[in-house]
């Protein structure tokens, strides 16, 4: 058995080594507090505590974000632009259907399949939406990044504490998703993604 997935590529001279760890991360037993294999990087984060969760528009999100958010929503219409959460906090339990959605295979996905999922869907516990300090806005296409609203929050965004978690060629391997932002506009939301901005 592989013991930290972190020293480990899926170059790995133990084939049954590799699959156990994709199927232990497919169905959310993996527990090492970061994933790196075929070149993607996913941090370990925890469900956001139950007391902290406000419902915005019909999504549930940390209150911290939803706080800033209704503010960013606010003042975008000011300039015509108009900001909608399509996603919001999900739980490690939700993200079990989520990650597996796109295998043949649920249990045991091919290498191939694997590696191209990680690139655009985290496994259980790796997702920054268990935070509830992450949203999905108005699209889930990359062609959002070609709006006025994508570009009025590349302009704008920060300002409000939100910044674009996987943008082109981002450390973490990932694909670009302009429609992901994360909040970072305190100082624990700042701690809880540490790692990703470093």
């Amino acid at each position: 058995m592989e013991k930290a997935l972190g020293n480990v590529s899926n170059n790995s001279s133990s084939t049954m080594a590799s699959n156990t760890t994709r199927q232990d991360i497919t169905v959310g037993k993996y527990q090492n507090n970061k994933i790196v294999y075929g070149g993607v990087t996913h941090y370990k984060y925890s469900d956001c505590k139950s007391t902290d969760i406000v419902t915005v528009n019909g999504y549930k999100v940390h209150k911290e974000l939803a706080a800033a958010f209704k503010k960013m929503q606010a003042d975008a219409k000011k300039d015509g632009v108009t900001l909608n959460i399509v996603s919001g906090f999900r739980s490690t339990e939700y993200q079990k259907t989520v990650f597996p959605k796109k295998f043949a295979n649920k249990k045991n996905p091919t290498e191939k399949e694997f590696i191209s999922r990680l690139k655009f869907s985290a496994p259980p516990g790796f997702s920054e939406h268990h935070t509830g300090l992450a949203i999905d806005i108005n699209s889930l296409e990359q062609t959002f990044a070609g709006t006025k609203a994508y570009k009025w929050l590349a302009e704008h965004a920060k300002d409000y504490g939100f910044e674009m978690s996987f943008p082109r060629n981002n450390k973490q391997g990932l694909g670009f998703e302009p429609w992901h932002w994360r909040y970072v506009g305190t100082a624990e939301a700042q701690k809880i993604f540490s790692q990703a901005r470093k």
